[in-house]
C-alpha cells in the first residue's frame, strides 16, 4: 500500500493519521531501533530504550494498527519489524516534503 501526500483528503487524512500513530518519543525511538536492528522482540526493545516492556506494548500496538510495524511469533516471545509496505513510502514522502538539510537552506535564501 503506497501512500502518497497530495490534494485528495482522503490520502492527506491517512498520511496524517500515521504520523500521529508516530508522534511520540518513545515511538521515534523504537522505530529507530527497528530501522537498525530489523527484528526485536518487546524484551530486547526494553531494554535498549529503558522503559517497561507494558509500556512498550502498549505503543507497538498503536503502531501495529497503523501497520507501521509487523509482529512475528516464535514460541512465547513475539518480535516486531518496520512494515515496510507502509513506512518506507511514508518514508520517501517525509524526505521529499521536507528535504534534507540543504533543501531547507536554499528554501530560506
Amino acid at each position: 500500500m503506497d501512500i502518497h501526500i497530495g490534494r485528495r483528503p482522503e490520502t492527506l487524512a491517512t498520511t496524517a493519521e500515521r504520523l500521529r500513530r508516530v508522534a511520540h518519543p518513545l515511538r521515534l525511538a523504537m522505530l529507530e531501533l527497528l530501522r537498525e536492528r530489523t527484528e526485536l522482540c518487546v524484551c530486547a526493545m526494553a531494554a535498549a530504550v529503558g522503559a517497561e516492556q507494558a509500556t512498550l506494548s502498549r505503543h507497538l500496538r498503536i503502531l501495529r494498527d497503523g501497520r507501521l510495524v509487523r509482529a512475528r511469533r516464535d514460541g512465547p516471545n513475539v518480535f516486531y519489524s518496520l512494515d515496510g509496505e507502509t513506512v518506507s513510502p511514508l518514508l520517501r514522502q517525509l524526505e521529499e516534503l521536507f528535504g534534507g538539510r540543504d533543501r531547507v537552506t536554499e528554501h530560506r535564501r
